[in-house]
Parts: C-alpha cells; sequence; structure tokens
C-alpha cells in the first residue's frame, strides 16, 4: 500500500514544509489504511506499507497501531525521532534501501535541510529495537546487495566526497544480519541458500565491500551460479 510519494518530486508526505511549500501527499486516509491492515490481519497476510516522510510514517505507525498487526514499512527514510522506537514495539519491520542515502543525499539536503540528521536513520532505528531488512529498490537502484551493504556501513560513495550523515552507519555484521533476514549463520537445518565469496565481507577494506566477487551460489541446496565449487 503506497501512501506517499517521492523525496525528489517533493510528494513524500512530511511533518514540516518543504522550502517551495506544502507537505507532499497522503494519498491513502488513515481511516482506510487501518481497515486495509485489519482486513491484512483477518486473512493472514503480511502487509507493506510504502511511507518515505516522516509524516507518512507516523500515519502507518499509527495504523499498525490501531490495526493491532506487525507488518513493514517499505523505504522509512525520513523518521521522526520519537518513532524510532515504535518500529520495534509494535513488530514493524523497516524495510531499508542503503543505497538511496547515497543517491539521494543532495536531494534530501535540499528538500530536508537542517534535518536530515535523522534522514535514511539506519543506525537510530536498529538502536531503538527496529528490525532492518536491506533491499535494493531494483530497477530504481542497482540490484546489488553488496551496493546496499557498503552504503549502510560506510555512508559514502568513494567519490571524494565525505561520508553524510556517517552517525548512522551500521556495522558489518549487522548490515549482514539485516541483508539475510536475520539469519546470518550457517546451521544443521536451516534453509540451503547460500552465497560463496572470494572475500571475507569482514575483512575486505571499505572500499572494495560494493564490488565483492561471488564465486557461487545456491537455492536449496542447488547451485543457480557455479563459479567452479560444484565439484568440491
Amino acid at each position: 500500500m503506497l501512501i506517499d510519494g517521492s523525496l525528489n518530486t517533493r510528494t513524500a508526505y512530511c511533518v514540516d514544509p518543504y522550502p517551495y511549500g506544502g507537505h507532499g501527499l497522503l494519498t491513502v486516509p488513515e481511516k482506510e489504511l487501518v481497515g486495509l491492515l485489519r482486513r491484512a490481519r483477518d486473512t493472514g497476510f503480511v502487509p507493506a506499507v510504502h511511507a518515505i516522510g516522516g509524516a507518512a510514517n507516523r500515519v502507518a505507525l499509527d495504523a499498525f497501531g490501531s490495526a493491532g498487526i506487525g507488518g513493514r514499512i517499505e523505504h522509512a527514510q525520513f523518521v521522526r525521532r520519537e518513532d524510532f522506537a515504535r518500529f520495534g514495539a509494535l513488530g514493524v519491520v523497516a524495510s531499508v534501501q542503503p543505497a538511496h542515502a547515497l543517491d539521494d543525499r543532495d536531494a534530501a539536503d535540499a528538500n530536508w535541510a537542517g534535518r536530515t540528521d535523522r534522514a535514511f536513520p539506519l543506525g537510530s532505528l536498529l538502536d531503538a529495537g527496529a528490525t532492518l531488512a536491506f533491499g535494493s529498490d531494483a530497477p530504481v537502484a542497482q540490484l546489488n546487495p553488496w551496493a546496499a551493504i557498503s552504503a549502510a556501513t560506510t555512508r559514502s560513495s568513494f567519490d571524494g566526497r565525505d561520508p553524510w550523515q556517517p552517525q548512522e552507519a551500521v556495522t558489518r555484521e549487522q548490515a549482514l544480519a539485516a541483508s539475510t533476514r536475520g539469519r546470518g549463520t550457517v546451521r544443521m537445518g536451516g534453509p540451503a541458500d547460500l552465497v560463496l565469496l572470494d572475500a571475507d565481507p569482514l575483512a575486505v577494506a571499505d572500499s572494495a565491500l560494493a564490488g565483492l566477487p561471488v564465486a557461487a551460489t545456491l537455492v536449496g541446496g542447488r547451485f543457480t551460479y557455479d563459479g567452479g565449487w560444484a565439484g568440491l
């Protein structure tokens, strides 16, 4: 359910006005959203609500609370500080796309001037007890989990600019957990959906993380990409 727009079009629904006026768009009224979430609850769906602006995230969290159901908020790019802890308390996963923090940093600085210390707030959400789930938002951004992990842990594009809002960086261990839906380890009885790498993601240089080479992939224990490991 998409309840607001985007940052670049100034349609993400925000508490504070944009520089040229307006607060963005709320495309689904809260009462209607609560009804949709209750239907999801009653039919066993896990709902996902698209919310980018701080006001949209507030509305989404209020609706999840009223409906008595957990789920996901997609993007959560700009969140009021008083709402950080509500994600974990309500059982709402913050489904985020860390690469957008670097793609959209100039737009965020222009449209959310003076408030970007809480833009793409990965570290703050984790510290407040939220669960993060990383994604790419492909085809809007490249379908590369290592680009997301790099952006989340360095807040840098390594283009000569300073890292953007580096206080919101997370550790590599936290980023890997968010990229594997919290699994992060291989254990007996777990799903055999595996990625074999040519380097240790906890040890490579920051600048090499986004291009980390993949040797092979397995889904359900079967090789779906074989870089020479299948015969071992």
